[in-house]
């Protein structure tokens, strides 16, 4: 659902150049919740279903969320600070990988991609907002984690 929100009703939502993107926010902070493993698996199939919903290359979302979740998974970052801050941080520089990734992924796929432009207008400003909007994706996800996480069950 959240890929079709995405590809459909999101795809119009532009602040500066910046875009939020559901599903990435969804992969990175169940990974920053569950670890890399879980957040892989959801970003596979987030990215397969963004790719099938896009113009762009197949598999290059899903290789780009593959990339962000691996990232936001990791123990980095643990001690800086509140949960929120970290969290902001850790997906400010994941969602900045993701477009660097997809962008890679694109060019050697042949589309033509002017990197200044990429990178300094959609990238940058979409990592800020994204960045900004994971506490609010934190709190319900938090609450889903809590309650279906067996017993003493840590990834």
């Amino acid at each position: 659902m959240a890929a079709l929100a995405q590809s459909t009703t999101l795809a119009g939502v532009s602040l500066f150049g910046a875009r939020p993107d559901l599903v990435f926010l969804l992969v990175a902070v169940w990974a920053f919740l569950r670890g890399p493993i879980e957040g892989a698996v959801w970003a596979f199939i987030g990215g397969l279903l963004l790719d099938a919903l896009s113009g762009g290359p197949f598999g290059g979302l899903a290789l780009a969320l593959l990339a962000a979740a691996l990232l936001v998974g990791q123990q980095w970052g643990r001690e800086l600070g509140s949960t929120a801050f970290q969290l902001m941080l850790l997906v400010l520089v994941a969602c900045f990988l993701s477009h660097i990734v997809l962008l890679l992924v694109m060019t050697a796929t042949g589309y033509l991609v002017d990197w200044p432009y990429a990178l300094s207008h959609i990238a940058g400003p979409s990592a800020l907002l994204n960045g900004l909007l994971a506490p609010l994706i934190y709190q319900p996800l938090s609450w889903l984690d809590r309650r279906t996480r067996p017993e003493g069950l840590t990834f």
